[in-house]
């Protein structure tokens, strides 16, 4: 394992750090703890479990550990393997902490408790002449046990400061790379819209290419057929066999430039989409799928426009799609279409919670299904139910005038 992995290991579980440092240190401070002490000082011990949070909560931390010293020094004037504590949440305050008021606030706190520190430490030798430190007054041993206690404090603070700084750098990188990762992103997902347009633009030169060729033939071919001679049967042949290779040509490219913009693990196949003759097998697949549903077919049946028939069994399956994703477990949901001379109802609804559930807003279904039935002048709504789960109505006009 490279020491990079051990350090991001050793980051993402920052607690198996924290706790045992935090434990020890208190342990520490009751095997300091001297008989004949107030029993306060045993007590003093749990302010450092405070340095669990030095990450999460480090002003706490530091405060906790701040008053434990400020009142150890009460009944100790030596230096104690504790005081080690007040480093270390020292150095959490400056890499941890946000607010750049509460750092400087550690660090001013820091030097008032050299000095103090300094004063408490040299005073346990009054009068000698040398110095306890050995630097022949106790004004150097004062001096000098402040610049020690000061320099530690300060090294803590600044590595501190250092790491928060480096910390902030690499989160700016990475917010960079990200921001960099999502521009790419949208540039692509542009180049492929511009793309996709100019297939489709390729793809109605192509269609009113062949139609404009079929209508001009076929016209040729009904007057040819009307002053039927020897001459004009040939004329008439003729005509229909370039109908019939054009269109033949016009449909491959279509689907060749159709095939381009879809998507190659949609596993959609090249034939012409099923109308409401093909309900059964549907309603078969999403019965296949776990959810239950019935399927009730009323009215006269007719011949129903290619548009119509194709769009009443897109909002049918987009329905059923939607229960089998937001219904939830157990849900059962029911298929009602009724066919009149004048007008085609479609009902889905179910009693499943698709009504209440999360809008992720990734998908585009109801939209869809909206401007499939917009473009024949129908209408659909799409909301909870009157008894509860979700409900889609579409209603498609059959005759002429109306979907103009």
């Amino acid at each position: 394992m490279s020491e990079g992995t051990v350090y991001d290991w050793w980051q993402r579980r920052p607690l198996l750090l924290d706790v045992p440092i935090a434990v020890g240190f208190a342990l520490m401070h009751l095997l300091e703890f001297r008989p004949g002490a107030d029993g306060a000082w045993a007590l003093l011990g749990l302010l450092y479990l405070a340095l669990v949070v030095r990450r999460t909560r480090p002003a706490v931390a530091f405060g906790a550990v701040t008053v434990a010293m400020a009142l150890r020094v009460i009944p100790a004037d030596t230096v104690l393997a504790t005081d080690l504590a007040f480093l270390v949440a020292l150095y959490s305050l400056a890499t941890y902490e946000r607010r750049r008021g509460a750092r400087m606030a550690g660090l001013v706190v820091a030097g008032i408790g050299a000095l103090v520190g300094a004063f408490r430490f040299t005073g346990a030798f009054p009068g000698t002449a040398t110095g306890a430190y050995g630097f022949g007054s106790q004004a150097a041993d004062l001096a000098f046990v402040f610049v020690a206690c000061a320099g530690l404090a300060l090294s803590a603070w600044t590595l501190g400061d250092l790491k928060r700084n480096r910390l902030q750098r690499l989160a700016d990188l990475q917010e960079r790379a990200e921001r960099i990762e999502r521009e790419q992103e949208n540039e692509l997902q542009i180049a492929v819209q511009n793309e996709r347009a100019s297939i489709a633009r390729e793809m109605h030169d192509v269609v009113a290419h062949a139609l404009s060729v079929i209508v001009v033939q076929a016209d040729g071919a009904a007057y040819a057929a009307e002053h039927r001679t020897d001459d004009t049967r040939a004329l008439t042949v003729g005509a229909l066999k370039t109908i019939g290779a054009t269109a033949r040509d016009a449909l491959g490219e279509t689907r060749r430039l159709v095939g381009v913009l879809r998507d190659p693990t949609s596993g959609a196949e090249l034939a012409p989409t099923g109308g409401l003759e093909h309900l059964d097998e549907l309603v078969g697949r999403v019965r296949a799928a776990g959810v239950p549903v019935t399927l009730a077919m009323s009215g006269a049946p007719q011949a129903l426009p290619v548009g119509v028939d194709v769009a009443a069994y897109r909002v049918v399956q987009e329905s059923l799609t939607n229960v089998i994703k937001h219904a939830g477990p157990g849900a059962r949901a029911a298929v009602e279409v009724e066919v009149t001379p004048e007008v085609l109802r479609i009902t889905v609804r179910d009693n499943g919670f698709g009504a209440v559930s999360v809008d992720d807003h990734r998908g585009h279904g109801l939209h869809g299904m909206r401007e499939r039935v917009a473009v024949h002048s129908g209408q659909l709504t799409a909301g909870p139910g009157p008894a509860g789960g979700f409900e889609v109505l579409a209603t498609l006009p059959l005759s002429e005038e109306k979907q103009r």
